[in-house]
């Protein structure tokens, strides 16, 4: 039986909390990493790097403000906004 013909046989269907990630790795718009004011865009991709992720919410209290993707830390890198990091990450 493969794997599909399994899953279409189970008694209750996949649900979302079935596949989720429980261990949500975050930012917030305003964390500070050692002594910088707001995570510079190096930082976000170390974290996405070590972690094996592709995107990282941003979490302000306890509302989803934005997620970082592998593409917005690409376009950072390609308008220069990496460099002593000067914009927040909500503004990428």
């Amino acid at each position: 039986m493969a794997f599909g013909e399994r899953r279409l046989n189970r008694e209750s269907p996949m649900v979302a909390k079935d596949v989720m990630t429980k261990d949500v790795i975050t930012v917030s718009p305003t964390t500070t990493v050692g002594k910088l004011a707001q995570i510079p865009v190096e930082e976000i991709a170390n974290l996405m790097t070590t972690h094996k992720i592709k995107r990282v919410p941003v979490i302000q209290g306890k509302k989803l403000v934005g997620i970082v993707s592998r593409t917005d830390i690409v376009r950072a890198l390609a308008m220069g906004k990496h460099i002593a990091l000067a914009a927040p990450i909500y503004d990428l």
